[in-house]
């Protein structure tokens, strides 16, 4: 970053006649876009939502506006999972619905296992918060540019389900295309 930054310096500095608080105005501007980009390449979508009190209840759908502009791309579709160290359920079921930019609807009901056959979590503990990343599909590709509107709906035996605090989707570009 400091190569950048010194590179971009002396080239303003050279070829362009602005005034000191211009430059920097500039050289910030353009060093937070080659950031972005950066961060924009490791995931396409990152979002996260929270459960209010923890408690996710049979009406309580989750929607997620994930937008596609390649359709050339394969991505890794996970599901992120926040609850409490003592939640009462192996696993949670969600019914998934999937709206395509042209408006077609499908669904299907997923089992994610939260702990694995000995009570140990599946993903990472710190207090009394575990988090999960679960892979949900690998090497997804979409067929159409546009939004897709993803949407969760709890679906497990307890209504509301306890313990959960927050549901979160990361679609993670892969270096392969279709």
């Amino acid at each position: 970053m400091q190569t950048v930054h010194i590179l971009l310096k002396f080239t303003l500095s050279k070829h362009i006649k602005m005034t000191t608080g211009q430059k920097t105005f500039l050289l910030k501007c353009i060093v937070l876009l080659v950031i972005a980009a950066g961060v924009n390449a490791c995931n396409d979508f990152d979002v996260e939502k929270k459960i209010p009190d923890a408690q996710w209840s049979y009406n309580d759908t989750i929607d997620f506006k994930v937008p596609i502009t390649d359709t050339t791309r394969l991505y890794n579709l996970y599901i992120k999972f926040a609850h409490s160290d003592t939640f009462p359920n192996q696993n949670i079921y969600l019914k998934l619905y999937t709206r395509f930019p042209d408006g077609k609807r499908v669904s299907r009901i997923r089992s994610f296992d939260l702990y694995d056959a000995e009570g140990k979590p599946q993903g990472k503990c710190s207090g009394s918060t575990c988090e999960a990343k679960i892979l949900l599909q690998d090497k997804l590709y979409f067929n159409q540019i546009g939004d897709y509107l993803i949407t969760l709906e709890q679906y497990s035996r307890s209504n509301p389900l306890i313990g959960l605090s927050t549901v979160g989707l990361s679609l993670e570009k892969t270096e392969a295309k279709r």
